[in-house]
């Protein structure tokens, strides 16, 4: 049976592909920042999203261990900087495959607190790379990147290449402009396979923060009286390129066990779409009449790209992946997903 191995495995990503490989016959251990709440996860735990010291079982000589009722799924709590703790997992599992899916994911609080960021995704990507090259372990690890990283090359009035020049315009971006270098750097010098997925805008249910999952969850909300029917959004006029978590999980398993080693593929659709359609769609799912509020101010970024457009053609023509799900239908998903969740968890 293969080994995987994921890190962030409680985020959007990493509890998507713990599904899909548990379905493929893998064995899978995760890891995730300690005390976290597992909503993503809570169907592995028979719904308990919070652990308490007792309830935790021992691994590694901690209670660092969260029990499950699946036997392929081990979940484990670990810091991607506590480098002694990460090695023992390693080394300990030695995976056929690492998906480095562990960051701090979000822009905002990369403008908030630039050290930590840079400390979680710089600091604990070369902290998987040390333990691989020190012991020499077969693996290939596969780490998850951003469209983020492209920053003003948006500029170039065309879907954006894996090639085009990469001009982040805040911490996070940086951090991942980083990331990428670091395994390439490793796949140079010491043979490490690693292979880079330049995600842009991934979304479907358990997603959070980005503008499907605030649009959605808000109205989903509002249709179980949760919530006065207004929304405040954002700016509603930039174009962005979404794909669903269906389509995201079949790119990232093609790239893992087909993508050429030091190679970077865009996970995209190459179609672009209106963050003001995103939100016309969004309101059809509801029954309620809701006002929208824009241009909220605590909903503005600093900086905001008009337009975030991939190419795809590389993953296409490479490893023959292509968009298959609609965005009318992850969106519908993402709307039953978050009425499920507020009956059962409130808000």
């Amino acid at each position: 049976m293969e080994k995987i191995l994921i890190t962030g495995v409680n985020g959007f990503l990493g509890s998507h592909l713990t599904d899909f490989c548990i379905n493929q016959g893998k064995e899978v251990y995760g890891i995730d920042l300690p005390n976290r709440s597992f909503y993503n996860l809570a169907h592995y735990t028979e719904g308990q999203i919070q652990f308490n010291s007792d309830e935790k079982l021992v691994a590694f000589n901690s209670s660092i261990q969260i029990p499950t009722s699946n036997k392929a799924f081990i979940l484990l709590e670990c810091d991607l900087i506590n480098t002694r703790l990460l090695e023992e997992i390693i080394l300990k599992t030695k995976p056929n495959y690492i998906f480095h899916f562990g960051a701090q994911p979000f822009v905002i609080p990369s403008w908030e607190d630039p050290v930590g960021t840079i400390k979680t995704n710089i600091i604990g990507t070369i902290n998987i790379f040390e333990v691989i090259k020190n012991h020499e372990i077969n693996t290939r690890v596969i780490t998850a990147c951003t469209s983020a990283e492209y920053g003003t090359s948006t500029s170039v009035n065309r879907p954006l290449r894996e090639s085009d020049r990469l001009l982040p315009i805040h911490p996070y971006g940086i951090s991942k402009v980083a990331t990428e270098l670091l395994a390439r750097q490793y796949y140079i010098n010491f043979g490490i396979e690693a292979i880079n997925l330049r995600f842009f805008n991934q979304t479907g249910p358990r997603k959070k923060g980005d503008a499907c999952a605030d649009f959605i969850s808000k109205i989903a909300k509002i249709e179980l009286e949760l919530s006065d029917p207004i929304i405040e959004v954002g700016n509603l006029n930039p174009y962005r390129d979404f794909t669903g978590i269906k389509d995201s999980l079949k790119a990232i398993w093609m790239v893992a066990t087909k993508g050429t080693p030091g190679e970077t593929y865009n996970v995209c659709s190459s179609r672009k779409i209106q963050i003001r359609q995103i939100l016309d769609i969004a309101l059809r799912f509801s029954s309620k009449k809701i006002e929208v509020r824009e241009n909220a101010p605590h909903k503005l970024r600093k900086t905001d790209e008009d337009i975030i457009l991939g190419d795809n053609s590389k993953i296409n023509k490479e490893l023959g992946w292509n968009i298959a799900v609609p965005i009318e239908e992850t969106l519908k998903d993402m709307f039953e997903y978050w009425l499920e969740y507020y009956k059962k968890y409130g808000v």
